[in-house]
This record gives structure tokens, C-alpha cells and sequence, in this order.
């Protein structure tokens, strides 16, 4: 049979292109090659078709292969064996062959999706405002790029990096239902929660206008609106509207076209608005362990970050139904499985399980590690945390330890480069200084609180941009710690900034501005008078800033320390009728004992200490008639002798301590109940078994009897 031509060949590999039929292509390229080994065009369909048929690895086979027979040169079809190693998740691997080519606009593309997806989301960023300034304004290759641009930032702005925008406007979408969607994403990890739910809730609108007018079908029009909806149903959760939101999560679950990556998202979402509703029930962790099992066992696009946010909550549900070992195998698989994510309150929720399943001093000991471990502001919780439990242990002093170590770090912190927000970390560094000088009067004064109120008066000077909450944090901070003049300086300014924004006093969370800007610069002195006169209970539980009252209620002690005698304790009505009850339940026993004794009972003799022995096996009984003699003739313990030390222990069984090896004469056992010496006692003595009525039982024969 003749061989075909190569001619023949290009033409059938053109007719299968007309049909669109990429495997037949491939098919045909291959049949080419074991003809024409060394044709270096048929080598490129065939790896071009490979990659079109989503056969990477098998693409990257044949370049390798075509270079090997020097079909191709050593550095041929680069670019597609980049491609291959980015379809493979190589990402480091497709940005160093791209960086060997040269910076065109294709190579620019693909190095901006390796970057996206390895999670460097400024330089994607940056490629792709390089790649929107080269192209031409109202094309499809512009929208594209716009859109891309878009996703990059709100994925950038989800993973906290900050990158500077120049050109915010470029941002603005009005008909295009994706950028949108990417717009309101970046929005809501910027805690724009209500801008990003308008945003959103337009961009249904728009999908579904402009898909029903390009008559898609009505399952395609819901598989590509239902992330839109999830997204808005995290808005509406996050802005406080739970049953809205969950009203759509109850929606898109019912639907059958959404995405793995959605539907995982709406089934962990609904299953932790149940779990906020009210009593856990055992549906929320199946249904968050579903929502894993489908981010697993599905191609998916779910990343790493909020697979592992998952199984957190999961394990927090499972602590919440009391269910601690298995939280505790949760949060096992959680760090083997992902620990390249960072989740701070990992170590929170380890040290609560610890509490409940090994004790105070384990949890202690991890919530020290903790607070020692981490940034201030990220430590702060286990610090407190750790406090408590130390000071509900007694020791005042260690928890005196782990306050002033985590104040003395967050010295150094500054407030404008801070994981929390700079009004929080001002409140609770205040308050853990005051703390300190309650927890330890003898060794703290009060001019250390002076102190952490001016620190923190110094740190919102220094901040570049103080918001009006964090004035107001700070004035309240120098009103507690008697600096007025600072502190009406502070209140004045978060007024100022409050009004140029559009803000009333009442909605920064003081308690004291308006009180403290009320009164002139000639009656500072009363309203430090004032403030000074607060009881000691009362600062704690309410003026305190960040402390929560279950919290407050450990470190407070329990005695008023506006009297003079600071070692009486106060006692509620309860514990005082419990004692009295307790004493009177005594006299009426007493009274009892004296008007009816049990028998042989005498005031002052103690109790038997035998008398939980069965009577046999009490030094002082002694045998009578039959069982007697049977006694004498016994040959001691059997089965060997007990050694001292080497008992059953405290059970109550009598032991053979202190003996040779041998046996135990009758006559060793004590003459009277007062000679009785409870460490030496006699084999117990069985009594013959009878058979009924008054007659004597049969005798035993003598080699019976010895061999009993």
C-alpha cells in the first residue's frame, strides 16, 4: 500500500478543522508523523490540537519529544510549553520559561493569569493597567482587559494587599454586568458592605435583562446570575439583614445550575446562619462538611484560604455542640491539611478545647504561648483570655506576667500599621493597663495608667490619617486617666472630622464626649472629681474600654473598696442562707444522736476503722465450733504470700504485710478487739456448707480437707 502524500495529510487536517473536530486533528497528525517523523509543521498541530483538547501533559510530552528528534529547535514552542505548565498549576515553572520571552502582548497575558493564580495580585495588576493603556478604547480587547483588571483588584483587596490606584474611575461600571460583579467584590473586602449590595443587586438586574435579550435559557441565565446572588446574600449577611440573606441562600440552594465553587460557598454560608439563629443542631457541621466534601471532590475553584475558613467554622460548631474530641481532630486535619493559611483564631478555639477536655492549665499554658507568639494586636484576645484563666486559677501574679509582656510589645506597635482597627487596639491597651495596676496595686501605680493614656495621645498625633473614632477612643482614655485638658483637645477634633463627614458624636461609641464637651475650661476639675468618685465595680464592668463584662466579672474583686476594711468580703443573701441552713442542719443531727445512739455507740470513742471489712475479715473476729478447728488446720494464704508494699492497696481487702513465707497460726491473731493490729490479718475462714434444718452436714474426707 502506498504511503500518502504529505499533502494529503494538511488537507484532511483542514477538513477536520472546518468541522471543528480538534481529536481527529490530532489523530491525523499522529498517523503524519510515523510517516513523516521529522515534518516540524505537523509537530505543531499536533501539539497546538493537544492543548486546544486540554491534554497539557500530553502537549508537553510532544514538545519534548519533537526537541529530543531535533525536530524542533531547543528553545521551540516555548510559549505553548509555558502554557502547558500554567494548565498544570506549574506556576513557577510557566513564569520562568515567560520570562526568557520576549514582552509581547501575549506573553504579557499569560504572565499576568500565572500571577493571578500563584497569588501575586499586584504585578497582575500592574501588567494588566500596561496592557489597558496599549489598547484601543471601546474594543472587545479593552472591555476584556477592564474586566480582567477588575477581578484582580477585588481579588488583591480579599487577600489584603494594597495597591495604588491612580485611576478609581476606570472602576465604574454601568452595563456591564461582570465588571460589576468584580467592582462590588473589591468593595465588600474593603467593608463597603452597602455599596457593594446596590452594586450587586443592579448587576442581576442588568444580567438577566441582557441575557433574556441574547434568549439564553432560562437554567443558563440561573447558572451565571447565581454567583451574583451569593455575592449580594454575603452583603445583606454582612450588613446585619440575616433573613434576607438567608431567603436567597435557601433559593440558590434549590437550584441545580450553579457552579461547585458556588454551591459549596451557599451551603457553608446558610449552614452558619443556622448556627447563629439559635441552639446548634448536628445539621450545620453536616452541612459545612458537605460543602468541603464538594470543594474536594469537585473540580473546583474555591482557594485554599477559604477551604481552610471552612473547616474552621466547622470545627467551631462541633466545640459549640460539645462534641471536643472531634473539634479537636477538625482543627488536626485543619493544620495538615492547610498550613500555609493563616487563621488567628486557630489558637483560640485549641485553648478553649483544651479547657474543656484537660483543665485550666493546659489551656493556660497554649494561650500564653499565644499571646507571646503573636503581633499585639493579634494577641490581644489570648492575652485576656490567658489573664482570666490564670486569675480564676489564683495566680494573680503570672497573669500580672502575660499582661505587662504584651504591653510592653504593643509600645512599639504603631497605630496606623495595625490588623485591627486603631479605636479597637486603643481600648483594650488602656484597659489592660489598668488591669495591671488593679491586679497588682503593690507594685503598679496609678501614674502608669497616666502613662498608657499619654502613649496613646503621642501615637494619634503621630498617625498620618485619625479617623473621629479614634479621637473619641483616645479622649476617653485621658477622661479615665484624669488628663482633661487632652482629653476635651481630643473630643474636639472627633467632632470636627465627625461633622466633616456627615457624622453625628453619637455614632463613635463615647460614652464621655458628650459629657466632657459640655462642660467649660473653669469646671475641669469637678468632672475629674467626678469621674474619681466612680465605684470600683462600676469602672470595671461599664467604663472600661474593650473589657467585656464576663470578662471584667474575673478580675474584679469580690470586696468594696470604698471602706476602710478591705479583708471583709461582701456575701450575697444566697451563701449567707446556705450557711445558715448548714448550721442548723448540724444542731438538729446532733440533737438527734443524743436523744436516739445507735448501737454501741459512745461519744468519746472513734469509729471502727474496720467496719467497711466484711466481718470475717476483721482482725478481731473470731471463728466458733467447726469453722474453728477448720482454722487451725489450715495452712495459711493460698496461692503465695503478699509482700509489703505489694498489696491491692486502699480497696479495703486485707493484706498479709510485713510476714515470712509460711504459714499463719491461729494463735498469731489478737486476743481482744483493742490488741487488734489491722496490718497483720488472718486467712478468711470459710464455714462448711450445710445441707438444711438443725443436723450436722457431713464430714469431709481428710484429703480433701488438705487439699483445701
Amino acid at each position: 500500500m502506498a504511503t500518502p502524500t504529505l499533502e494529503s495529510y494538511f488537507s484532511a487536517i483542514k477538513d477536520a478543522l472546518a468541522e471543528q473536530n480538534l481529536r481527529q486533528v490530532v489523530d491525523i497528525s499522529q498517523a503524519g508523523l510515523r510517516d513523516y517523523p521529522m515534518d516540524a509543521e505537523l509537530a505543531k498541530v499536533e501539539i497546538v490540537a493537544l492543548i486546544k483538547t486540554e491534554k497539557a501533559s500530553l502537549a508537553l510530552g510532544a514538545i519534548r519529544k519533537a526537541r529530543s528528534a531535533k525536530v524542533l529547535p531547543p528553545r521551540g514552542m516555548e510559549y505553548e510549553a509555558a502554557y502547558c505548565h500554567f494548565a498544570l498549576k506549574r506556576y513557577a515553572e510557566a513564569d520562568r520559561l515567560l520570562e526568557k520571552l520576549e514582552a509581547g502582548p501575549a506573553v504579557k497575558r499569560l504572565q499576568a493569569q500565572v500571577a493571578y493564580k500563584s497569588g501575586r495580585f499586584i504585578k497582575c495588576i500592574e501588567i494588566y493597567k500596561s496592557l489597558l493603556s496599549s489598547s484601543e478604547l471601546g474594543s472587545s480587547e479593552h472591555d476584556e482587559l477592564r474586566l480582567n483588571l477588575a477581578a484582580a483588584k477585588a481579588a488583591a483587596a480579599q487577600a489584603g494587599s494594597k495597591a495604588q490606584d491612580t485611576d478609581s474611575n476606570s472602576d465604574d461600571a454601568t452595563e456591564d454586568y461582570e465588571l460589576m460583579f468584580n467592582v462590588a467584590t473589591r468593595q465588600l473586602a474593603e467593608d463597603k458592605a452597602q455599596e457593594a449590595a446596590e452594586l450587586l443587586d443592579a448587576a442581576a438586574e442588568r444580567a438577566n435583562a441582557v441575557l433574556a435579550t441574547e434568549r439564553w435559557a432560562d437554567q443558563d441565565i440561573q447558572g451565571e446570575v447565581g454567583p451574583i446572588e451569593a455575592q449580594r446574600a454575603v452583603a445583606l449577611q454582612t450588613l446585619g439583614n440575616i433573613e434576607e440573606a438567608g431567603a436567597i441562600y435557601v433559593k440558590l440552594v434549590s437550584q441545580h445550575t450553579l457552579d461547585h465553587a458556588t454551591r459549596a460557598i451557599v451551603v457553608h454560608n446558610l449552614a452558619m446562619l443556622g448556627a447563629q439563629k439559635g441552639p446548634v443542631s448536628f445539621k450545620a457541621a453536616a452541612k459545612i462538611k458537605r460543602a468541603l466534601q464538594i470543594s474536594r471532590a469537585k473540580p473546583c475553584t474555591l482557594n485554599r484560604q477559604q477551604c481552610a475558613r471552612m473547616a474552621y467554622n466547622m470545627a467551631v460548631i462541633q466545640f459549640l455542640q460539645r462534641q471536643y474530641t472531634t473539634a479537636r481532630r477538625s482543627l488536626v486535619e485543619l493544620g495538615k491539611r492547610y498550613s500555609d493559611c493563616v487563621l488567628p483564631s486557630t489558637g483560640l478555639l485549641s485553648a478553649y478545647i483544651s479547657l474543656k477536655l484537660y483543665g485550666s492549665n493546659k489551656a493556660l499554658n497554649e494561650l500564653a504561648a499565644l499571646s507571646h507568639t503573636h503581633a499585639a494586636d493579634v494577641g490581644v484576645l489570648a492575652t485576656l483570655a490567658a489573664a482570666q484563666v490564670a486569675v480564676s486559677l489564683g495566680d494573680a501574679e503570672r497573669a500580672v506576667t502575660i499582661l505587662r509582656t504584651w504591653r510592653d510589645k504593643a509600645d512599639t506597635a504603631s497605630l496606623n500599621l495595625l490588623a485591627c482597627s486603631a479605636e479597637e487596639f486603643s481600648r483594650y491597651y488602656f484597659g489592660i493597663c489598668q488591669l495591671i495596676h488593679w491586679l497588682a496595686p503593690e507594685s503598679a501605680s496609678f501614674a502608669d495608667i497616666s502613662n498608657a493614656a499619654a502613649h496613646l495621645y503621642s501615637e494619634v498625633c503621630k498617625h498620618p490619617s485619625p479617623t473621629a473614632s479614634l479621637f473619641a477612643a483616645v479622649g476617653d482614655c485621658l477622661t479615665y486617666a484624669g488628663d482633661m485638658a487632652k482629653a476635651h483637645e481630643c473630643f474636639s477634633k472627633a467632632k470636627s472630622v465627625a461633622s466633616a463627614s456627615g457624622l453625628s458624636i453619637d455614632t463613635l461609641g463615647s460614652e464621655l464626649m458628650a459629657s466632657v464637651l459640655a462642660v467649660d475650661g473653669d469646671e475641669i476639675q469637678p468632672t475629674t472629681q467626678l469621674l474619681k468618685g466612680y465605684g470600683r465595680r462600676r469602672q470595671v464592668l461599664k467604663s472600661i474600654p474593650g473589657i467585656p463584662p464576663r470578662v471584667a466579672r474575673r478580675f474584679c474583686p469580690r470586696f468594696d473598696v470604698s471602706s476602710k476594711d478591705r479583708s471583709v468580703k461582701k456575701t450575697s443573701a444566697s451563701v449567707v442562707l446556705a450557711e445558715r441552713r448548714l448550721i442548723q442542719h448540724q444542731a438538729r443531727r446532733q440533737r438527734k444522736l443524743a436523744n436516739s445512739p445507735p448501737k454501741n455507740y459512745a461519744p468519746g470513742r472513734s469509729p471502727d476503722s474496720e467496719r467497711w471489712i466484711p466481718l470475717r475479715q476483721r482482725s478481731y473476729y473470731r471463728s466458733r465450733g467447726r469453722a474453728n478447728q477448720q482454722q487451725k488446720q489450715r495452712g495459711g494464704a493460698q496461692g503465695g504470700t503478699a509482700e509489703a508494699g505489694w498489696g491491692l492497696g486502699n480497696t479495703g481487702s486485707a493484706r498479709i504485710a510485713g510476714r515470712e513465707e509460711g504459714n499463719v497460726a491461729a494463735a498469731d491473731a489478737p486476743k481482744s478487739r483493742e490488741d487488734a493490729d489491722p496490718s497483720s490479718v488472718p486467712a478468711p475462714a470459710s464455714k462448711a456448707k450445710q445441707k438444711g434444718g438443725r443436723g450436722k452436714s457431713k464430714p469431709k474426707s481428710k484429703s480433701k480437707r488438705n487439699a483445701w
